[in-house]
C-alpha cells in the first residue's frame, strides 16, 4: 500500500508539513510563512482526483507509441535553436544600444533569446538590433518554430487516435459474445439434425434419476392406494357400526322379524355386498384423483414430436443470435463506414489484378505476337484454337496417309503370298 504513487505523495505532504510546522514555529505562534507552506502542500491533494493513474498511464502510452516522432523533432528543434543563437550573437555581439550597453553580452543571453522565440512567447527584452542579425533571426525562426511547434500536433493526433482505438476495442468486444451465441446456436441446430449421430445433444433434455424416480414413484403409489383402500374400509365399518347402534336403543325386533329378515337377506347377499364395494371404489377413484394432481412427471425419454419441438426452438435462437450478431457488426462511426469501403474496393482491385493476370496467361495479351511467327499473328486463345485445329488436320493427313501405305503394303503382301503359293503346283505338274 505504501508503494502505491498516491501513498507516497500523501506521506510527503504530512511529513513536509509536519517539519514546516515544527521549523516554522517559534515556539508561541505559527509563523505565516509555515503556514502558507503547508496550505501550498495541500495542492498536492488534487491527485486524488485521478487514484487509478488513468490520465498519466494515457500519457505515457501515446508518448511511447510516438516516441520516434516525438525524439526526431526535438533533436531537430534543439539543433535550429542552438545554431540560431550561435549565430544571432554572433551578428549582435559587438553592437552597442543608446544606453551603452550590449544586447547579446554573452551566448546565454542569445540562448534565452533563442528559447524565447522558439516557442513564440516573444517577450520582447532582447532583440536583433542589426540587419544581419534580423535575417538570421528570421531565416532561423521560420525554420525552427515548425519543428517546435510539432510535439504538440503529435501528442493531440495520439490522443485522438489512442481515443479511437479504444472505442474500437469496445465495439469489438461487444461483439464476442455475439460471435460466441451464434456459434453455439449454430452447432446446436448442427447437432440436432436429422442426419445427425449426436446422442449427446439430447441428454440435456432428459432426466438422468427418471427410471429410479419412477420405481420409486410406482412404490409409493401401491402404497398409497392400499392406505387409501384400508382408510375407505374403515370408514365403511365404522359407520355402519354407529348405524347399527342407534337402530338397537330405539327398535325392538322380535324372533319372527328377524327369521324374515334372514331369508331376504339370503336372496339379496351378493347385491348388498355388490353395492358396497362399488361405493368403495368410488371412493378410492376419488382419493386417488385427489392426489394425483400432485404428480410431477419426468422425462426419462424423448419422442419424435419432443425432437421437432427442440429443433423448432434451437432454430429460432439461432435467427436470433445471428440478427443480434449483424448488428453488433455495424460500423459505429462514417469514417468506419468508408474505412471498410475503402478496405472492400483494394480486395476488389486485388482479385480483377489476378484475374487480368490469369486471363493474360490464358488469352496472351492484347498486341502480343508469337515470336517466331513471320506474319505477327496475336496470341489470342482464338489463334492458339486455330492453331491446334491446323495441327489436328495436319496429323490427321499424315494418318490418313500412313493408312494408304499399310494397306498398299498388305496388299503387296497378300499378292506375294499367292504368286509364291500359285508356283510350286505349276512345277509339281510339269514332273
Amino acid at each position: 500500500f505504501v508503494r502505491k504513487p498516491i501513498s507516497l505523495i500523501d506521506l510527503c505532504v504530512v511529513l513536509a508539513s509536519t517539519i514546516i510546522i515544527c521549523v516554522g514555529s517559534e515556539g508561541q505562534v505559527f509563523a505565516t510563512s509555515a503556514i502558507r507552506g503547508v496550505r501550498f502542500l495541500q495542492i498536492l491533494r488534487m491527485l486524488h482526483v485521478d487514484r487509478q493513474g488513468g490520465t498519466w498511464r494515457l500519457l505515457g502510452s501515446v508518448v511511447f507509441i510516438h516516441r520516434q516522432e516525438l525524439i526526431t523533432t526535438l533533436y531537430i528543434g534543439f539543433l535550429g535553436l542552438i545554431f540560431s543563437s550561435y549565430f544571432v550573437y554572433l551578428a549582435e555581439k559587438d553592437h552597442i544600444t543608446p544606453e551603452g550597453k550590449a544586447a547579446f553580452s554573452s551566448y546565454a543571453d542569445a540562448l534565452w533569446w533563442g528559447v524565447i522565440t522558439m516557442t513564440t512567447i516573444g517577450y520582447g527584452d532582447v532583440v536583433p538590433q542589426t540587419w544581419l542579425g534580423r535575417i538570421v533571426a528570421s531565416c532561423f525562426a521560420i525554420f525552427a518554430i515548425s519543428f517546435f511547434a510539432l510535439p504538440a500536433g503529435i501528442l493531440g493526433s495520439g490522443f485522438a487516435l489512442k481515443v479511437q482505438q479504444k472505442q474500437r476495442q469496445k465495439h469489438f468486444n461487444r461483439q464476442i459474445p455475439a460471435a460466441a451465441t451464434l456459434i453455439q446456436c449454430l452447432w446446436r441446430c448442427y447437432a440436432a439434425d436429422r442426419h445427425s449421430m449426436s446422442t449427446a445433444t439430447w441428454s440435456v433434455y432428459v432426466d438422468p434419476l427418471a427410471s429410479k424416480d419412477d420405481h420409486i414413484h410406482n412404490n409409493a403409489n401401491s402404497k398409497h392406494a392400499h392406505n387409501i383402500v384400508q382408510r375407505v374400509v374403515h370408514r365403511k365399518l365404522r359407520g355402519r357400526h354407529k348405524s347399527m347402534t342407534l337402530m338397537g336403543e330405539d327398535v325392538r325386533i322380535s324372533d319372527g322379524e328377524i327369521d324374515e329378515a334372514r331369508c331376504q337377506a339370503r336372496g339379496k347377499k351378493c347385491n348388498l355386498f355388490d353395492m358396497k364395494w362399488e361405493g368403495i371404489d368410488q371412493e378410492i377413484e376419488a382419493e386417488e384423483n385427489s392426489s394425483a394432481s400432485h404428480k410431477i412427471a419426468h422425462v426419462c425419454e424423448l419422442t419424435e414430436t419432443h425432437k421437432n419441438a427442440i429443433r423448432a426452438i434451437r432454430k429460432i435462437k439461432y435467427f436470433v443470435a445471428r440478427r443480434k450478431f449483424q448488428q453488433a457488426r455495424k460500423p459505429y462511426d462514417v469514417r468506419d463506414v468508408i474505412e471498410q469501403y475503402s478496405q472492400g474496393h483494394l480486395n476488389m482491385m486485388v482479385r480483377i489484378k489476378e484475374l487480368q493476370r490469369r486471363l493474360d496467361q490464358t488469352l496472351g495479351k492484347p498486341g502480343q505476337c508469337q515470336e517466331n511467327s513471320r506474319k505477327g499473328q496475336s496470341m489470342t486463345i482464338g489463334a492458339r484454337l486455330t492453331r491446334v485445329e491446323m495441327q489436328l488436320s495436319s496429323m490427321d493427313r499424315k494418318l490418313e496417309t500412313c493408312m494408304r501405305l499399310m494397306q498398299n503394303v498388305y496388299r503387296a503382301l497378300q499378292t506375294d503370298n499367292s504368286l509364291l503359293s500359285i508356283s510350286p503346283s505349276v512345277t509339281d505338274h510339269r514332273d
